[in-house]
C-alpha cells in the first residue's frame, strides 16, 4: 500500500537533487572562470604583477608556455586551502578592487598573504622532485642542498614552504629591488626615481 504523502516526498527529494546539482554546476563554472589569467587581468591594478611575471625567470613553465596565475596561486587539488583561496581571498580582493584604493595596494601585506597561500605542490609541479638540481638541470649549491634536505626532513626540518625561501621569483615590487639577491631580476625593469 502506497502512503498518500510518498509522492510529495519523492518530488521534494527530486527538486532538492536538481537544485543541489544546479548549485554544484554553477560553483564549478564560476570557480573555473575566476581562475583564468584573463579574469585576474580584468582588474587593472593586477597588470603590474603580470608585467613583473613576464620579466621574471618564471615567465614560462617547464613546457615553455606562459605561466598562468592559477599555476602558482590556486591549489591544484580541491580542499580547505582551495576553498580559502577561492572564497575568502577572492572576496577580499573583490572588496579591495571595488571599495578600496586599488591604485595604492599594500604590496608588503599582499606578499605575506600570497606566500602563505602559495602551495608547494604547485612549485614542485615544474621543479625536480628531489630538489637537487635547478630548473636548468644544474646542481644546486651546498647551502641549497642542505636547505632542501631540511625541507624534505632528511637533515633536520623546517616549517618554511617554497616561497618562504624563494621569494620574489615571479613578482618584484619596487621596494624589494634593492636586495642583492634580486639584482638580476631588477635589471629587467626601467629605473624609476624613488619617492621622497
Amino acid at each position: 500500500m502506497i502512503k498518500p504523502n510518498s509522492g510529495k516526498i519523492a518530488l521534494k527529494f527530486i527538486v532538492i537533487l536538481i537544485v543541489l546539482a544546479a548549485v554544484i554546476v554553477f560553483m564549478s563554472i564560476s570557480m573555473a572562470r575566476t581562475s583564468t589569467t584573463e579574469f585576474c587581468m580584468s582588474c587593472h591594478e593586477i597588470r603590474t604583477h603580470k608585467d613583473e611575471l613576464e620579466k621574471s625567470s618564471h615567465a614560462v613553465d617547464k613546457d615553455k608556455k606562459p605561466i598562468q596565475c592559477h599555476q602558482c596561486h590556486i591549489p591544484n587539488s580541491f580542499g580547505l586551502k582551495y576553498l580559502t583561496v577561492k572564497t575568502l581571498l577572492g572576496v577580499k580582493d573583490w572588496i579591495a578592487h571595488n571599495w578600496g584604493d586599488p591604485e595604492n595596494l599594500d604590496r608588503r601585506e599582499m606578499q605575506k598573504t600570497a606566500r602563505r597561500f602559495l602551495p608547494d605542490e604547485n612549485c614542485r609541479a615544474c621543479h625536480p622532485e628531489f630538489l637537487t638540481k635547478d630548473a636548468k638541470d644544474n646542481k644546486i649549491s651546498e647551502v641549497g642542498r642542505l636547505c632542501h634536505e631540511a625541507y624534505l626532513e632528511q637533515n633536520g626540518n623546517t616549517k618554511r614552504n617554497c616561497s618562504g625561501c624563494h621569494f620574489n621569483m615571479a613578482h618584484l615590487p619596487e621596494f624589494d629591488r634593492r636586495y642583492f639577491f634580486n639584482a638580476e631580476f631588477a635589471k629587467r625593469f626601467p629605473l624609476k626615481k624613488e619617492k621622497e
